[in-house]
């Protein structure tokens, strides 16, 4: 099975509402790729070791490279994705692009080698690609090697980023975790790092599924990690100490509430995959189930909201 590479050039002022399109209409994951990253290096707080290839990034605004399985991927669905990127009211029409190209899925792993490399994403952990070697910093250091293949989830996307560093600041050795959108893997191996002995990875893609349990194998962890396919919580029983999603918003909305119930008694909810329009929103719905909400980050427009289960 083939692959549409979806790549469009829009303004700053819109970037989160043409990435909300392509995620609503399908894409399986967005690169970003924004000007800004040649002008404004990001500081190196953690020691992320990137080296920007000015050929990799627009001249002015973001590209945003958004990938469709090639048999949902038709006439009507580009036309439909076009004219709502379109008709976003800030749009510049001037740096407007939209391009295609069609991928081999043998072909998938060596786009991501193009822009993918080893980088410090928190206080412990380490991103590093699985065909690159990385020698430790320091004893601390927890490194999670990884193949993306065709599911999201690399790191170095913001609500990625902040889940891994939310993980790293309230998930004990001792909690029970379960991961809702799994994608890579790349949430339950930070979780299994830890320490942490029970953990379950869903994803509603069998093949996010499958990458998932490759990852696992890689990180020495597939034995220690329940990977399955689900549709968010639905039919869950069993309850955790830590509920995991990392997907959409409008998703987060429909699973509030199953994620409160699913949860232990002090357990807490770890959510990103939020643009900042919508986080009051997320917020106020989390606090009405009954979450009280400990932690809000923001990060280049994205949003992870850290909410506790405390009864009474």
């Amino acid at each position: 099975m083939d692959w549409m590479e979806l790549s469009i050039v829009v303004n700053h002022e819109v970037e989160y509402d043409a990435i909300d399109i392509l995620e609503n209409n399908g894409s399986n994951g967005v690169v970003i790729e924004d000007s800004k990253d040649l002008i404004e290096q990001p500081t190196d707080k953690f020691g992320e070791i990137y080296q920007s290839n000015p050929d990799d990034y627009p001249t002015q605004g973001v590209r945003l490279k958004a990938y469709f399985n090639e048999l949902a991927y038709n006439d009507l669905l580009r036309s439909k994705i076009k004219n709502e990127i379109i008709n976003l009211v800030e749009l510049k029409v001037n740096i407007f692009t939209f391009e295609e190209k069609e991928i081999a899925e043998s072909d998938w792993a060596n786009e991501w080698k193009n822009y993918f490399h080893p980088f410090r994403v928190s206080k412990q952990f380490t991103i590093v690609p699985s065909w690159e070697s990385y020698e430790k910093t320091n004893e601390d250091e927890l490194c999670i090697e990884l193949d993306p293949g065709m599911a999201f989830g690399t790191g170095d996307h913001p609500t990625t980023s902040m889940c891994l560093k939310a993980i790293e600041t309230y998930v004990k050795s001792s909690h029970s975790v379960i991961d809702v959108g799994t994608g890579s893997g790349i949430l339950s191996i930070a979780s299994h790092l830890l320490g942490v002995q029970r953990i379950k990875a869903l994803d509603i893609d069998e093949m996010a599924v499958s990458v998932a349990k490759d990852n696992f194998k890689k990180n020495h962890c597939d034995q220690a990690i329940e990977a399955v396919p689900g549709n968010l919580l639905q039919g869950e029983h069993e309850n955790f100490d830590i509920v995991i999603a990392n997907i959409l918003a409008h998703i987060i909305e429909e699973m509030i509430e199953d994620a409160y119930n699913t949860l232990n008694e002090e357990g807490y909810f770890i959510t990103s995959g939020i643009i900042e329009e919508k986080s009051k929103d997320i917020e106020s719905h989390m606090k009405r189930v009954g979450f009280h909400v400990i932690s809000i980050e923001h990060n280049n427009g994205w949003v992870c909201i850290v909410g506790q289960k405390v009864s009474g």
